[in-house]
Parts: C-alpha cells; structure tokens; sequence
C-alpha cells in the first residue's frame, strides 16, 4: 500500500521544528506559516480564531497534498500587527478557549455522576 505509516500522521521527526515562518517580499505586513504534522481540524479553528482579529487583513490555508500532514496558512496583518503577533495572539486566545471548554465538560460529567439514575 502506498499510505504512509499512521504515526506520520502526528509524530514529528527529530530535528523537525513543528511550525516555520517565512515572510512574504511581495506582500506588505503578510507571511506563511507552515504547521507540521496538523490537518484541518487546526486549520479550522486557528483560521477561524484569526478571522476574530481587527488587524487581519486576510488569512487563509491550504492542505499541499492529502498524503502530507503540514498545513500553510496565510497571513496579512494591518501595519499595527505583524503576521507573527496575530497568530500568537490567536493561539493564546484558542488555548484560552479550550482550557474553557474542557472544565465544562468536566463539571457536566460531574454533575451528570452526582445525579440519581431513574430507570
């Protein structure tokens, strides 16, 4: 079979940093990011996340190949950001949001064990 092996999927090889940074020469204020070993479910979110912020211009990404597991966003920021702060900015916010949603859910569970069964 010609798929790569499932641990391709999200294990990044030694000497492999998880996400470059390259600037855009042609484009004032923009740049791409490149994230490893991630699909469209962080695609989405961090796309998404991006979009809520007043200095992005534009954000968009791209999966290369479905057989590759690297992510290329695109990033154009007002002349008050730069492409690098929003997207820190943006994970920082979604590490916010998921620290959030993952104590909800513990207290729904919690709740939901307190509660009596009626059978």
């Amino acid at each position: 079979m010609n798929a790569p092996d499932r641990y391709e999927r999200f294990v990044l090889p030694d000497g492999m940093k998880k996400v470059t940074y390259e600037r855009d020469t042609k484009v004032l204020n923009a740049a791409t990011l490149v994230i490893q070993r991630e699909d469209h479910t962080i695609g989405n979110l961090l796309r998404m996340q991006l979009h809520r912020d007043a200095h992005v211009l534009f954000v968009g990404y791209r999966i290369p190949h479905p057989l590759k597991y690297e992510v290329h966003f695109k990033i154009q920021t007002t002349s008050q950001s730069s492409p690098q702060q929003a997207y820190n900015t943006a994970l920082t916010a979604l590490d916010g949001e998921m620290l959030h949603l993952k104590a909800a859910f513990q207290e729904a569970v919690k709740q939901c064990r307190e509660r009596p069964a009626y059978y």
